[in-house]
């Protein structure tokens, strides 16, 4: 979201297809300026309007801590991703984006780009052990990337909470704010939003934000009703409009599948804001177009120091830092050693997966508990071995439905003849006609258990044909597993000699100060043109901003500065590759399940028919 004012935007063909044309001309621009390191920090604010430009709409989730913001967007995604803990709160800042593979990328300040497995994602926010601290100490933000519908159109961000103390402004990252395209600005019913709060909401205001306040916990809040009237009254003229939500009701209707909890929830008015925001182009394409405005004031900055200050001793001093700071790299090494040690962990559990699998039960619970082993070949295997269970199942029900049913007679007929159905003769008297009606029933319950026996025979063939066929897959699969996890590892120390790399040419670049002049030209020739066209959603006030700022630019002189000496930097900094010897530490558990091991050793024998024996 930018600094728009509440001038309605004319609502042009052009502007619906200006954006791709403008995201090629930043593109171009981009590749211009990132050769210049000293405007590092530039170049990426760049590069990220870019990605934004290009990005599904973003929305923000923002609030003070205990109002259910991890909740509100558990709700959205209808599953408990987001870990929620009143003690350890939402401390990292985390994108939750579409994508076919479900996993975690952990931007670390320095630039190191770590995946985890969505499991770690507790590990990577709100966890309280070393580990955790260590890497959050690191962490710049999280990609959460999952397989949901509703993030095809969005990117949601659980942002941290608000800070403040006393009577001061809330702090909250202005440059995320700038970013996004909506904001959700989260109060908890019952719970007014406090003046820090509200300083902070009227400063997005005076720059042409109004949030969507969404109040969370209408569910036990005897007068949230009441309570959202009144800060209607108080704050509505800082909103754009109010929301009313029960996180908790919205995530248990998803779990239960519960239409009426749903429908209690009122997640579709939020559900349908959200659509609203998504669908409004044209809303999107002014906000890029203002954020480069204000990025182009950013550059003309930069351009002006750079000629009143020494680049090449002040390059050489951040080298010298980076390079001799051995608590810095000390720091980063242990960063590191906490994520390989994570990594050591993943890796000893899919080494051990099938240690304890001595039973066919067992095979299909691990089966289960592990998204590696899921595969059409394995799920049919699946299919087999519960159908031969189910078969098993049934046939000891009618075996046991028959004994009980025998025995019940045989005592019967005992108490009457004084012996039991296998020794009875039965003549032509009304009791003998009873048991022989009772014995031809048995008869009938024993041929469905012969009918029933030759089935689990049926599947139990099927059975230990597909088990030695999948075994082999089973293991491929989880050899897979173990070789993701060392490629891991691999990417890691890659990273790590590719930084060592980049140390050494930092010097080098010290003397290409001839691409901003570049750059300055790109801009006159090609930028200013191009957004100057009649055609562009750009407001007067906004072409003012353009044409001094452009002016600003093109009156820095840097050709006078030459080409810098390059340093003669001393690489003190070590690439040493963090060992992952796990191979011998952690073998492969074999999976050898035998005929005896999967199949029921106690099926109790077909019961013998009964022959009905007449007096002579």
């Amino acid at each position: 979201m930018t600094n728009i004012d509440n001038t309605p935007i004319e609502n042009t063909t052009s502007a619906n297809n200006i954006l791709p044309q403008f995201v090629d001309q930043l593109r171009h621009l981009y590749g211009i300026i990132v050769q210049n390191t000293y405007v590092k920090d530039t170049a990426k604010h760049l590069n990220r309007i870019i990605q934004d430009a290009n990005n599904q709409t973003m929305i923000l989730i923002v609030g003070k801590e205990r109002v259910g913001k991890t909740t509100l967007v558990n709700g959205l995604l209808g599953r408990e991703i987001l870990s929620v803990d009143d003690q350890h709160p939402t401390s990292v800042n985390t994108f939750i984006r579409y994508g076919e593979q479900e996993e975690i990328k952990a931007y670390f300040l320095d630039g190191v780009v770590a995946v985890f497995d969505l499991s770690k994602l507790e590990l990577l926010t709100t966890g309280d052990t070393f580990a955790s601290q260590i890497l959050r100490e690191h962490l710049d933000y999280l990609e959460v990337y999952l397989k949901n519908d509703l993030l095809k159109s969005v990117t949601i961000i659980d942002s941290v909470s608000l800070e403040a103390g006393g009577g001061e402004m809330a702090y909250f990252s202005e440059a995320l704010m700038n970013r996004v395209d909506e904001i959700f600005w989260v109060l908890r019913a019952g719970s007014m939003a406090m003046d820090a709060e509200l300083l902070l909401i009227e400063t997005l205001k005076n720059k042409g934000v109004e949030p969507l306040c969404v109040i969370n916990g209408i569910d036990d809040e005897e007068h949230a009703t009441a309570f959202m009237d009144s800060e209607q009254q108080r704050i509505g003229h800082l909103m754009s409009d109010f929301i009313g939500i029960s996180a908790i009701n919205a995530l248990v209707a998803k779990q239960t599948d519960s239409h009426e909890l749903w429908q209690k929830s009122q997640y579709d008015q939020l559900i349908a804001h959200i659509h609203r925001v998504a669908e409004n182009s044209d809303k999107k394409t002014y906000a890029i177009l203002i954020r480069f405005l204000q990025w182009l004031e950013r550059f003309r900055f930069e351009l002006t120091v750079i000629p009143q200050r020494d680049p090449f001793q002040s390059a050489v001093e951040n080298i010298e830092k980076y390079a001799g700071d051995t608590q810095y790299e000390y720091s980063r090494y242990q960063r590191d050693l906490a994520i390989v040690k994570e990594y050591e962990q993943e890796y000893e559990q899919v080494a051990n997966t099938f240690k304890q699998v001595q039973t066919l039960y067992q095979l299909l619970q691990t089966i289960a508990q592990h998204d590696y082993l899921h595969d059409s070949k394995v799920e049919e295997f699946t299919e087999i071995a519960v159908h031969y269970q189910q078969m098993l199942r049934e046939y000891r029900n009618m075996h046991s439905e028959y004994l009980r049913e025998y025995e019940r007679l045989d005592a019967q007929h005992k108490k009457i003849h004084g012996k039991g159905l296998m020794k009875a003769f039965f003549g032509q008297h009304t009791q003998n006609e009873f048991f022989k009606e009772r014995v031809q029933k048995l008869n009938e319950q024993q041929e469905v258990c012969v009918a029933q026996y030759a089935k689990v025979q049926q599947a139990e063939v099927s059975m230990l044909q597909a088990i030695r066929d999948t075994q082999p897959f089973l293991i491929d699969l989880v050899k897979v597993r173990m070789s993701r996890i060392e490629q891991k590892v691999q990417k890691l120390n890659q990273q790590r000699a590719k930084d060592k790399r980049q140390l050494k040419r930092y010097a080098e670049k010290l003397n290409e100060f001839s691409c901003l002049i570049e750059a300055q030209g790109y801009i006159k020739e090609h930028l200013q043109p191009f957004l100057m066209n009649e055609q562009m959603p750009l407001k007067s006030k906004d072409i003012a901003m353009l044409e001094e700022t452009v002016q600003a630019i093109l009156a820095i002189d840097l050709s006078n500065n030459g080409l810098l000496a390059r340093s003669q930097m001393n690489n003190k900094m070590e690439s040493i590759a963090i060992p992952f010897e796990v191979r011998e530490k952690y073998p492969l558990q074999m999976l050898d399940l035998r005929e005896e091991d999967v199949k029921s050793n106690d099926i109790p024998e077909i019961p013998k028919k009964l022959v009905v024996q007449y007096e002579d």
